[in-house]
């Protein structure tokens, strides 16, 4: 009876603690937990500035294609507001991003369905599924981030500049060009001289 009483007041005494120790520890641990939320509240508000990046204009003839080609619209609009946005929205908007590109895989208009414009396309996917995945990870990297940013922006202005190049004139009807002004100079010219002389 007596190691029953000894028994009794020892764990009585060690109770209050055990309970102080493991509410010790669940503070603790709600500070680590409010710590990590206010770092990561702080890094998604980061703003980021993207430059040193070469806009690409689309010619007349590429301009005119692309207006009856929404998906391309669309992904041009949500790449567009990356350049001076914070990490919030480039988070928000990664998936957006990703799943527009795979829109234009399925919907290139017909005056576009070339190897290289398919190859850029392709490239621009997969920079936006590295940005998906970089936006998604719980220990994310600012610098990463803006890193992959930068990098899907490259490709979707190398894809302009292929979608340029369709329009582009191939060297023979470069130089029948050429050839017919040529012609028409000398017309004129010809033309001048003999005014010049009956004059």
């Amino acid at each position: 009876m007596k190691n029953l009483k000894t028994l009794f007041f020892k764990l009585l005494f060690l109770l209050p603690i055990v309970l102080w120790t493991g509410c010790n520890e669940e503070e603790k641990q709600q500070k680590a937990l409010e710590s990590f939320q206010e770092k990561k509240a702080a890094q998604l508000k980061e703003s980021v500035k993207i430059a040193d990046i070469m806009n690409v204009s689309l010619s007349a003839e590429a301009r005119d294609s692309v207006s009856q080609w929404p998906e391309f619209l669309t992904f041009q609009n949500e790449i567009a507001d990356i350049q001076n946005s914070s990490i919030q929205e480039i988070v928000n908007s990664s998936n957006n991003l990703k799943e527009t590109s795979a829109g234009l895989i399925s919907t290139i208009p017909p005056i576009f369905r070339e190897i290289p414009i398919k190859a850029r396309i392709n490239v621009l996917y997969t920079k936006a599924s590295v940005l998906v995945q970089e936006t998604s990870k719980t220990n994310f990297d600012n610098a990463l981030i803006t890193e992959e940013a930068k990098e899907l922006m490259i490709a979707f202005q190398n894809l302009k500049t292929q979608l340029n190049e369709v329009f582009l004139k191939t060297l023979e009807e470069f130089e029948e060009e050429i050839e017919k002004r040529i012609q028409t100079q000398d017309s004129i010219q010809q033309l001048e001289l003999k005014k010049d002389s009956i004059s």
